[in-house]
């Protein structure tokens, strides 16, 4: 019963409110203009690159344990994306939908689900696996990502350049290189970045209630179940598969296991409006994933404690 008791809280104090900032973030779209492209670059150019320099540079990891969950994040997102881009042409889609398909399968929602999700089930010491996993998948999330993004709508040569132009990975290597030689930056850019980094998640939900005020649903819910199926259950599997090959034990694997299953994540759809995937589509599984994972991560969740 306690199990139950402490289920249903995750899924309350979790799922609640993102639905109701979507919610209100979808009527707000339906009587009122608004230019979703604009807050989409704001996101991935200002919050996200603040938000990696301020936590990255102060962070205390930096154990074996940390690198092994760093290399296995970035391992379990490679065989995702890849995964999704093979599923995604054998089922013959468009370059814009088989781009938004493949983000939704490697990009989970490791940071604003995952992280409240593991905190309740985990405590604190889940938090310490939770968070460098969440950085090895946004390092291939604004990389590889950028570059399927990218393909949606562009050529080889394009969705290079937009990789490149991304600021996260400056950011990531920046704050690394503070956090390993105990410099940091002066007083009033941290500051800034610690203003900038609080609007990441407000932004990202918000994005993706305007988009889901414009999604068009008819005739796409073969795709939407099939990213459904592909996120939770093949990257599930894949998440257990990693999880041995790089020998995660305990808490470590389940955590690990928790976070690489989460729903896909809002910057999927960031990236799919802003280089030219299906935003809608996208937006559309985000919906549908975050409304069955509190189904299915339950289920996992008992199955791994």
């Amino acid at each position: 019963m306690s199990q139950l008791n402490t289920l249903f809280t995750v899924i309350f104090n979790t799922v609640a409110p993102i639905f109701l900032i979507i919610g209100v973030t979808i009527l707000l779209g339906r009587y009122r203009t608004l230019d979703v492209r604009t807050l989409s670059r704001i996101a991935i150019y200002l919050f996200s690159p603040a938000l990696i320099l301020t936590n990255i540079s102060q962070s205390g990891l930096g154990t074996d344990e940390l690198s092994h969950i760093l290399l296995a994040a970035i391992a379990v997102c490679i065989v995702m994306a890849v995964l999704g881009s093979l599923i995604a042409r054998w089922l013959g889609y468009d370059r814009a939908l088989a781009s938004s398909f493949a983000l939704a399968a490697f990009i989970m929602n490791s940071v604003n689900f995952g992280l409240p999700y593991i905190e309740f089930a985990f405590g604190a010491e889940g938090l310490e696996t939770a968070v460098p996993f969440t950085v090895g998948q946004a390092l291939v999330a604004y990389t590889v990502g950028t570059y399927v993004a990218s393909r949606g709508k562009s050529g080889v040569g394009t969705a290079v350049r937009n990789v490149v132009a991304i600021p996260m990975p400056y950011a990531f290597a920046l704050a690394l290189w503070l956090n390993a030689t105990g410099n940091s930056l002066p007083g009033p850019i941290m500051q800034a970045s610690r203003v900038l980094a609080q609007g990441i998640i407000p932004a990202t939900l918000v994005i993706l209630g305007l988009q889901l005020s414009k999604a068009q649903l008819n005739g796409r819910w073969r795709p939407i179940l099939m990213a459904t199926f592909t996120r939770f259950i093949i990257g599930a599997g894949a998440a257990f598969g990693i999880a041995l090959l790089f020998g995660l034990q305990g808490m470590t694997r389940q955590v690990f296991i928790m976070e690489a299953s989460m729903p896909a994540g809002i910057l999927s759809g960031v990236l799919s409006t802003e280089f030219g995937g299906d935003p809608e589509f996208a937006a559309a599984v985000i919906l549908v994933t975050t409304v069955v994972s509190a189904l299915f991560l339950s289920g996992l969740l008992l199955i791994l404690t």
